[in-house]
């Protein structure tokens, strides 16, 4: 039996466990927040592998909110001419079957909110959110894994485990942002829905200078069509930094030596002198699940942790800072006093409904994909594939269904609709959420009914060229009104405060100038005045 000596007892407001993107974020907040807060991950360090990539334009307006510098964190990300594409080849190199657009990311974007999104992948991202937080003065407590917590008249004493050290945390609040296999979630007894199996892969993380096979046709994914290899392989910037994921229908995958890594990754390229370094390998399964309950008492879910998403859409990372934000300010306003325990239970309300649509979009995103390889002539046999992919490839009829089968994965690569345009039901909006359609997926259209985000639109405050965005605080909800609103607090006034130069009041938002509009902390309207 083995004997555990015993660490300090120490105390926080919040205790935040797994230090990946959502926990990261949640950190800041807190901070932002006027919270102490202390973060704990059972890895050694931030994230090694690449993992999540994208990073959908919400997620950089939430953050940009915290005071991060958005722009320093685009300069670390894939450009849009590096990154703005999606490709079906035989392998990378050789035949380009397909092509689409991936996702928004132009200047155009500009038009409808100030952080288009970017492909930034997890362990370049993870280290630029820890070092934000070292500035703040909290340091990420890495190799300390979370045992169990107990409630107290107080809150909670959480166990942490440090080598062969056991601690103790004291918190009013404990937010389990550690991943889908939570060790809190499984604590408190918290079940997940759905389909756990939809499919295991290999993931082969690798170095290797590419540019001559990619060419003239740059992207960030790359679907390998060829029978005797298939996948898909991802670029992750730096122009030599690679991960190529392959099916596998074991139950169990196994793990290859490096020279069998080296043959699998070859298969899906074309002859190349490219030197490969193997960096990692690993495997995992594809599921599509969401916790039954995001809440127990004073102990809440977010991120992974709450919600598995196929990475079709790549919603899953997104989807969770969206929860935090929505969970934190109303932590804050229940822990100083200023808002009952009532606001807590609108957390999952709010939230469980965009990650059953997220999932689901993405789930749909997962099976379509099997309508190109059914119009390239799938087989189980792999050389029957072959000689159905050679003459679809030589058939101008099989071509066209090959086409339209590409084309109709477009939802899957323009996801914008629900990317920033999500709505709360709340007691201002109880009208249901409508069925998704590729238009909703697809098209984002502002609104200032309750519950939706703020719409962008440009503004100028003393000078300077501001989002509307900015003009909500963390700490407050705000009235912005019209310029001829008369009610008897307005902290924005339109004309006085700030200046409309595209008439973004009448515009965009609809609303009279005697109207006025009240944003909560996360830039959802709560309600309309007037």
């Amino acid at each position: 039996m083995k004997v555990f000596s015993k660490g300090p007892f120490m105390k926080t407001d919040i205790l935040i466990v797994g230090a990946g993107p959502v926990g990261l974020t949640g950190a800041l907040l807190a901070h932002e927040l006027g919270l102490t807060v202390r973060i704990i991950d059972r890895r050694p360090s931030t994230q090694r592998a690449p993992a999540a990539h994208v990073i959908n334009a919400r997620t950089f307006e939430i953050w940009r909110q915290i005071g991060l510098d958005v722009n320093a964190i685009h300069s670390h990300a894939q450009t849009p001419e590096k990154a703005g594409h999606v490709h079906w080849v035989t392998r990378l190199g050789e035949t380009i079957i397909g092509t689409l657009p991936y996702e928004q990311q132009g200047d155009d974007n500009l038009e409808i909110t100030p952080t288009p999104l970017r492909n930034l992948s997890q362990h370049r991202l993870e280290p630029l959110l820890t070092a934000e937080l070292q500035q703040r003065g909290i340091a990420v407590e890495y190799s300390s894994s979370y045992v169990s917590h107990e409630a107290t008249a107080h809150g909670f004493t959480s166990t942490i485990q440090v080598g062969d050290v056991l601690s103790t945390i004291e918190s009013a609040w404990l937010i389990a942002c550690d991943g889908a296999s939570s060790s809190v979630r499984h604590h408190i007894g918290i079940a997940m829905d759905g389909p756990d199996n939809l499919q295991k892969f290999n993931m082969f993380h690798f170095q290797a200078n590419l540019n001559a096979l990619v060419g003239a046709h740059p992207g960030i994914l790359y679907w390998i069509c060829d029978p005797y290899s298939g996948g898909a392989l991802i670029s992750h910037g730096g122009d030599n930094e690679w991960v190529y994921m392959m099916r596998t229908d074991e139950a169990n995958p196994e793990t290859f030596t490096d020279e069998e890594c080296f043959t699998h990754i070859r298969r899906a390229l074309a002859p190349t002198d490219s030197d490969i370094t193997l960096l990692r390998q690993s495997t995992w399964t594809m599921t599509s699940q969401l916790a039954q309950s995001y809440q127990q008492e004073h102990v809440f879910l977010a991120g992974d942790a709450a919600h598995r998403f196929p990475p079709t859409g790549g919603m899953g990372l997104n989807t969770g800072i969206g929860d935090i934000h929505n969970l934190l300010w109303k932590i804050a306003a229940v822990h100083q006093g200023s808002a009952s325990e009532e606001l807590l239970n609108t957390y999952e309300a709010e939230r469980r409904p965009i990650a059953e649509r997220n999932a689901q979009a993405s789930l749909e995103n997962a099976f379509k994909m099997f309508d190109v390889f059914m119009a390239l002539g799938i087989d189980p046999d792999k050389e029957v594939s072959a000689r159905n992919l050679e003459t679809a490839l030589n058939s101008a009829e099989s071509l066209t269904s090959i086409e339209t089968a590409i084309n109709n994965q477009a939802t899957h690569f323009n996801m914008i609709g629900l990317q920033i345009g999500y709505r709360y039901i709340t007691e201002h909006s109880t009208t249901p959420l409508e069925a998704l359609t590729d238009e909703i997926i697809t098209t984002y259209r502002s609104s200032a009914e309750p519950g939706n985000r703020l719409p962008h639109g440009w503004l100028v405050r003393n000078g300077e060229t501001i989002s509307s965005l900015d003009l909500v605080s963390l700490h407050s909800h705000v009235v912005i009104g019209g310029a001829q609103y008369s009610g008897e607090h307005c902290d924005v006034r339109m004309g006085t405060d700030v200046t409309d130069p595209n008439n973004w009041w009448v515009s965009t938002l609809q609303l009279l100038p005697h109207q006025a509009i009240v944003v909560r902390p996360d830039q959802h309207i709560e309600h309309i005045l007037g």
